[in-house]
């Protein structure tokens, strides 16, 4: 999660912008601070814990943790906080559209902090990760599994376009890399090995009757767009070990359990529209 203030990632460009405003900084620096404040800007003070913010992102972003990039976070943080001064000196954040969107990502860093505090204070056991494992791999062992290649489109038209050039024996994770707007993509449209019930029906429906290499009939519309889908194999489906599925799982409970806490404090508030 994010701190209030925003982090940043010190690039090429923030190290050049930041060492050329050194010396302007230097001035400000050099005022008496309070504790817990590593500068004061026009005697407001700039917290020292948003440079240990600041370090661990770019840090866990690959960089160096030294002295000269602490030196550039400082520099950079006073900027903000001088840029920061002048937009209020000239009245921009009392504007109506200025309000709204501060509104906005005030409530925003509250919800982040909120549903961070209660995943913190409800942590899933590893016993239940575990029981849903074993509950997902029962409901899927007498399954088959479907090794998916996909293409979609914003329109019919496209993906009859689309679906022509196929049938005429161009590539189809050539014509996915050019066309797709789905994720996969970058994959050549491979979205990998999956079971139909991962997946919507209007296209489960259709895939779980393809042969091996097939593509399907016609361009199949979901919400995402119209899709074009080629069956690449099938096989008996493979469960995963419980160390491989882990993640997925706890991510998928922590999304339910996220859902049913708004859901509930939802019920219990007075809501009138």
């Amino acid at each position: 999660m994010q701190t209030f203030f925003s982090n940043f990632s010190v690039g090429s460009r923030a190290w050049l912008m930041a060492l050329s405003l050194s010396a302007v900084c230097a001035s400000s620096v050099a005022q008496t601070k309070p504790p817990g404040a590593f500068a004061t800007v026009n005697g407001v003070p700039v917290p020292q814990s948003l440079i240990d913010t600041n370090v661990k992102v770019n840090v866990a972003q690959g960089q160096k943790d030294s002295p000269e990039l602490r030196q550039v976070i400082q520099d950079e943080l006073v900027n903000r906080e001088i840029l920061a001064q002048e937009a209020t000196r000239l009245g921009l954040d009392k504007t109506t559209e200025a309000q709204a969107q501060w509104a906005q990502v005030r409530q925003t860093f509250l919800v982040e902090l909120l549903l961070n505090d209660y995943m913190a204070r409800n942590p899933i056991p590893e016993a239940t990760l575990k029981t849903e494992y074993e509950r997902q791999m029962a409901l899927m062992k007498d399954q088959q599994q479907y090794r998916l290649s996909l293409i979609v489109t914003s329109t019919e038209d496209q993906a009859k376009a689309v679906l022509a050039r196929l049938r005429k024996g161009e590539a189809f994770a050539k014509l996915a890399t050019e066309t797709s707007l789905d994720p996969s993509k970058k994959d050549g449209g491979n979205v990998g090995w999956v079971v139909p019930a991962q997946i919507l029906p209007a296209i489960s429906n259709v895939m779980v009757n393809l042969a091996k290499g097939a593509l399907a009939a016609a361009p199949i519309q979901t919400p995402a767009g119209w899709n074009l889908i080629k069956l690449e194999e099938i096989r008996p489906f493979k469960a995963p070990t419980f160390d491989e599925a882990k993640n997925d799982i706890r991510q998928m409970l922590v999304q339910k359990q996220r859902f049913d806490y708004v859901k509930k404090l939802r019920e219990n508030a007075k809501v009138v529209q």
